[in-house]
C-alpha cells in the first residue's frame, strides 16, 4: 500500500511541477509580449488562474501526505511527554477533517454538476467550468484520504510500539 501511495504522490507531484513550469512560462511570455508590444497572449491570465487553482487543491494532497500543511502545534508542545494524548488529538482532527471533506465533496459536487449541466465554458480558453470547479472537491477529498492514511499509519506504529519511518527521518 505504501508503494502505491508514494507512487501516486510522485505522479501528482510531477504533474504539479509541469503545471507550475507552464504557468510561469506563459505568464513570462505574456509579460514580455505586453511590455515589448510585439505580441499578446490574451488567455494568459485565465490560464495562470486555473493552473494556480489546480496547484493549490492538488497540492493539498501532497501536503497532507508529507505532513507539511499548516498546523498549530500547541497540543504536542503541552503534552510532549504523553504521546497517547497527541495521538488521540490526531484521531479527532482526522475525523473532523474527514467530516469537512464529506461536506465539501457533496456541496462541491452539486455545484460542479449544475455547471456541467449548464455547459458553461471559461471565457478565453473555452474549458468547461464544471471540470475546473471539480478540482476543489477532488483536492479536498484527496487531502482527507491521505491525511487519514497518515493517521492510520501512526496508529499502527503506536500499537506496534515503533516510530513511523518518516518521523525517524525527521528526528535525526
Amino acid at each position: 500500500m505504501k508503494k502505491l501511495v508514494n507512487g501516486f504522490a510522485k505522479v501528482v507531484e510531477a504533474f504539479l511541477v509541469i503545471l507550475m513550469a507552464l504557468m510561469v512560462l506563459v505568464v513570462f511570455m505574456a509579460t514580455v509580449g505586453r511590455y515589448s508590444q510585439l505580441f499578446a497572449i490574451p488567455w494568459s491570465e485565465e490560464f495562470a488562474r486555473y493552473c494556480m487553482i489546480a496547484i493549490v487543491y492538488l497540492g493539498l494532497m501532497l501536503a497532507s501526505l508529507q505532513e507539511r500543511h499548516f498546523i498549530v502545534e500547541l497540543v504536542p508542545l503541552i503534552f510532549r511527554k504523553s504521546p497517547r494524548v497527541i495521538l488521540g488529538v490526531n484521531v479527532v482532527v482526522t475525523v473532523l477533517l474527514d467530516a469537512f471533506a464529506i461536506f465539501m465533496a457533496s456541496y462541491g459536487w452539486d455545484i460542479v454538476s449544475k455547471m456541467l449541466a449548464q455547459g458553461k465554458l471559461s471565457p478565453m480558453l473555452k474549458l468547461p467550468l464544471g471540470g475546473l470547479y471539480a478540482l476543489i472537491p477532488i483536492g479536498i477529498v484527496l487531502m482527507a484520504v491521505f491525511y487519514t492514511y497518515r493517521t492510520v499509519e501512526k496508529l499502527r506504529a503506536a500499537s506496534a510500539g515503533t516510530v513511523p519511518e518518516d518521523e525517524k527521518e525527521a528526528t535525526t
